[in-house]
């Protein structure tokens, strides 16, 4: 089997080399640890890790290519179907449950699905430890104290 992640990795540099070479940093910076963050929640509450961590690689991808936040969950949720599909390695159903977590990810006061959930809990954990340095945002507070719970931290 061809190794999806990697496939998807690839073209995810070649759109921020792109379209965004003065924010090379932040996009690799903040796409890369989301993604590992979404791997260790999968393996902590039994989910897949691959599934997820794709979720986390392509959750911002339309900030990378139209360099605005406005809208980027839902819109970035439809720039992913196109990717994925355009891979060719994705089921429907996988296309679902990732473009369905990368549309819900900015809504972090709600509960969704458990893919979901993982993609805002691993966008908080990426926000807050991304220089520790920066205060939490309110918005984020919560969730984030609850996830030192979960993790034992």
């Amino acid at each position: 089997m061809e190794n999806r992640l990697e496939i998807l990795r690839n073209e995810i540099d070649k759109l921020i080399f792109e379209k965004q070479p003065d924010k090379i940093r932040f996009f690799v910076e903040h796409l890369y640890s989301v993604a590992r963050y979404c791997g260790l929640l999968a393996l902590k509450r039994n989910l897949n890790p691959e599934i997820a961590m794709t979720s986390g690689m392509l959750h911002d991808i339309y900030r990378v290519t139209n360099d605005t936040a406005k809208n980027h969950d839902s819109l970035g949720a439809e720039k992913a179907i196109e990717i994925l599909k355009g891979i060719g390695l994705y089921s429907d159903e996988d296309i679902a449950i990732i473009t369905t977590a990368i549309a819900k990810h900015c809504d972090k006061s709600s509960i969704h699905k458990e893919y979901d959930e993982i993609l805002k809990d691993a966008d908080v954990l990426s926000h807050c430890f991304y220089n520790p340095a920066f205060p939490i945002s309110e918005l984020e507070a919560e969730r984030y104290k609850n996830l030192l719970d979960e993790l034992g931290l």
